[in-house]
């Protein structure tokens, strides 16, 4: 029997990055929409490179749009039915290809009569920015996609530095890592570079190579967000990161930058980030299986639904991360979801990987968590409740 796995793998065949993409789209969008529609009354949804892209469905339930309306529907349903709070969600489809946009101006038309009727615009995003801050009310909160097949222009900070420096606003970027790597070796591509990352610093890393000019590279163009914004739109920038492979490699291809000034937003985010994360290596793992399976003949019965990652020895570098904020014995932590975004900005540790990096150092006997009342395997420390941690040695 197909697992459910295989049959997604099936779905998306040849585009299984996309799955993978639409994965923290949905799940994230949902938890979002949920939190903040409890809190405000209006909220906007901004897709900025809408497609739709290689659709194998009529109702477009795999392609961003198709997953972002049916979200918003259920949303606001859900605000109205559970907690009796009347939220109006409005939403932007932008798509410059005649064929496309029909396909998605029809697909609007059949959207549920609940929400607000998503608009398609047919204009360029990086040429539409004014319109789209203008059709923005001040008190409307924003979460904008932005997924562009290339990077030219659209990706640069200094482009989104109006979405960056909006307060309410969180922004989902697709950082087209395979494009821009190959870039890197061009000479003529050196402005648009710079346009990227900062300044000449790019060079610098792109001249260690491997692995090290990837992890640098990617923290020049998150830290270049963040200075765009120029102390703009309330609390500092937070970002993180979410790799995406090729199916059949453990090489990335694109990396969705996630950048929001709250805190909470960012850790529920790599929460989402985190299930996402072990959806990949099974989708992976399926990818390996049914090859296996295809040469020999075989029917397709493997399965990688069950499949639980071995549990890996904390990383040294995640335990420093905690030590660094306990400089000397008898100094305490609490842990929120300030501190806890702090931790993953800084080392892109999942939270589980964080959360058994702190449970070693429990276990050595440094580090206690003074709300426990005995040890525990999983949640070392509960954030969500604000717990202290207090160095022992």
């Amino acid at each position: 029997m197909n697992g459910v796995t295989h049959q997604a793998l099936e779905r998306y065949e040849d585009r299984e990055h996309s799955l993978v993409k639409h994965t923290i789209l949905a799940s994230y969008l949902e938890r979002c929409l949920m939190i903040i529609g409890r809190k405000w009354t209006k909220i906007a949804y901004i897709d900025c490179f809408a497609g739709p892209w290689k659709s194998s469905t009529d109702d477009l339930s795999d392609t961003s749009p198709g997953i972002a309306i049916r979200i918003m529907a259920a949303c606001q349903a859900q605000l109205s039915e559970k907690f009796h709070h009347q939220v109006r969600i409005r939403s932007v489809f932008m798509e410059t290809d005649a064929e496309r946009a029909d396909l998605l101006d029809a697909h609007v038309q059949r959207a549920p009569a609940s929400i607000v009727r998503p608009e398609i615009w047919r204009a360029p995003f990086e040429e539409a920015i004014p319109d789209l801050l203008r059709w923005l009310q001040p008190d409307e909160f924003a979460f904008v996609f932005v997924d562009p097949f290339g990077w030219k222009g659209v990706i640069e900070p200094a482009v989104l530095a109006p979405f960056l420096k909006r307060p309410r606003t969180e922004l989902l970027i697709n950082f087209m890592w395979n494009f821009i790597n190959l870039a890197t070796g061009l000479p003529e591509q050196e402005a648009n570079l710079t346009a990227v990352f900062n300044g000449s610093e790019w060079r610098a890393a792109m001249a260690r190579g491997g692995e090290a000019k990837q992890r640098d590279l990617m923290r020049l163009y998150r830290r270049k967000l963040l200075d765009v914004c120029n102390g703009q739109g309330g609390d500092r920038l937070r970002t993180a990161m979410l790799p995406v492979e090729y199916i059949n490699k453990r090489k990335v291809i694109f990396y969705l930058v996630y950048a929001t000034h709250n805190a909470t937003g960012l850790v529920v985010f790599w929460e989402e980030a985190e299930k996402t994360a072990r959806q990949q290596e099974r989708l992976k793992l399926q990818h390996r299986l049914d090859q296996v399976a295809k040469k020999k003949g075989q029917p397709d019965f493997f399965s990688a639904d069950d499949h639980e990652a071995e549990p890996l020895f904390p990383s040294y570098g995640l335990k420093m991360a905690w030590l660094r904020r306990f400089p000397k014995v008898g100094d305490v932590l609490t842990v929120d979801m300030i501190a806890m975004a702090d931790l993953i900005e800084e080392t892109d540790g999942l939270i589980s990987d964080l959360q058994a990096a702190l449970g070693h150092l429990v276990k050595e006997g440094i580090i206690e968590n003074t709300h426990a009342k005995r040890p525990r395997k999983v949640s070392i420390v509960n954030y969500h409740n604000k717990e202290m941690l207090r160095r022992l040695k």
